[in-house]
């Protein structure tokens, strides 16, 4: 009489438990991010001819050090020529990656020099956030996503995700509505520079005019953010 062998298969409750132990979760939990990330530029190379890849490696890179962000690197990336769906799945990868290490190993990359000193200044941009608005915490996963959207210096996935945390939501509801805000925001910013870089084409005069209208805005909204924080800081007792 032979073995049943479909019981070697494992089952969906043998992967949990697997996933369970904090021996395999935890290196899978620190790694997976940085495999996200390393896949994208791989990704890159292999569609993208060497020069494009290293120009555009060079802005996802640049992608992590203030202040630029998105309302910089994907107008410049599309105005370089590249498609506007491979720079939004670019970015939206990389937040998820960063989203997914911050949800997963916040702890334990406080301790890492560099990234720990990341992570508290997104702490203090979190709660400066939350300071300013007291009603956030009763539209939690609204204001997060909103959080996440509006591209403003001192937001994004890894300070959504860190205030997401300060709000005291569950990591899945931190990592959806980071998604969310990003792949909204990615998506408004190329679509909106891919058909600015059209009319530009069509009418350079009005394209430029249009240009410095939204450069005009977005300073002036940087500058009141600036102010508002300012502000802020002063009514904070010391």
């Amino acid at each position: 009489m032979s073995a049943d062998n479909t019981t070697n298969i494992p089952g969906p409750e043998d992967w949990r438990d697997l996933l369970a132990n904090p021996y395999l979760a935890g290196p899978i939990k620190f790694v997976l991010p940085f495999v996200i990330a390393l896949g994208i530029f791989a990704g890159l190379y292999l569609i993208e001819s060497y020069h494009q890849f290293l120009v555009i490696s060079g802005l996802l890179a640049a992608y992590f050090f203030p202040p630029a962000g998105k309302e910089s690197i994907i107008p410049i990336a599309i105005m370089m020529g590249y498609p506007w769906w491979l720079v939004t799945l670019a970015i939206f990868l990389l937040d998820v990656a960063v989203s997914l290490f911050v949800v997963w190993n916040f702890d334990l990359a406080l301790k890492i020099p560099l990234i720990g000193r990341l992570l508290e200044s997104g702490m203090t941009a979190g709660r400066t956030y939350t300071d300013a608005r007291p009603w956030l915490r009763r539209f939690s996963t609204v204001g997060l996503i909103l959080f996440v959207f509006f591209p403003l210096q001192g937001t994004g996935a890894m300070n959504g995700a860190i205030l997401g945390r300060l709000l005291g939501l569950d990591m899945y509801r931190v990592f959806s509505c980071v998604c969310i805000g990003s792949l909204a925001s990615s998506l408004a910013l190329a679509l909106g520079s891919d058909a600015l870089l059209d009319v530009y084409h069509q009418n350079p005069m009005f394209g430029i005019g249009i240009l410095a209208a939204i450069v005009v805005a977005v300073l002036a909204a940087v500058m009141g953010w600036r102010i508002h924080k300012g502000r802020l800081r002063e009514r904070i007792p010391r």
